[in-house]
């Protein structure tokens, strides 16, 4: 548990869907032309953020903190080290189980993580169309 009322308050105010970065990255997509994709389909594993479904593609915006980010390698609290340690590590492993079904169910799946769109976001609309005008 976290260590007191303020730090559960702030954790709770995180979004799950409609993020800054994943709206961000929806802004720039739909600018980019690329469009035809549906939001947070509840039928696939992880309720993905981006479902192109012609293409078979699943893009998913991943905070940096919350899904440990392998870029930016954000650092863990200090208190209560245990309890963060293993519900990130958990997260991460959803993360990938969730990946794994969905690439079984043929998919392609793609991640965009928040420091990447606040650092390069025009890059991480031109990874996703040259995605999308890849078809399997």
């Amino acid at each position: 548990m976290p260590k007191s009322q303020a730090v559960t308050k702030t954790m709770q105010g995180n979004k799950a869907k409609d993020s800054k970065p994943e709206l961000l990255l929806r802004k720039a997509l739909w600018q980019a032309g690329a469009r035809g994709y549906r939001l947070h389909r509840k039928d696939l594993p992880g309720k993905p953020d981006l479902v192109f479904t012609a293409q078979r593609l699943i893009v998913f915006v991943h905070g940096c903190y919350w899904h440990s980010c392998p870029i930016c390698a954000i650092a863990r609290p200090r208190h209560n080290a245990t309890y963060w340690s293993e519900k990130l590590a958990g997260n991460s492993r959803r993360d990938a189980t969730n990946a794994d079904k969905l690439t079984e169910l043929g998919w392609r799946v793609h991640t965009v993580w928040e420091c990447q769109v606040k650092s390069s976001l025009s890059e991480a609309v031109q990874q996703i169309k040259a995605l999308l005008a890849v078809q399997d």
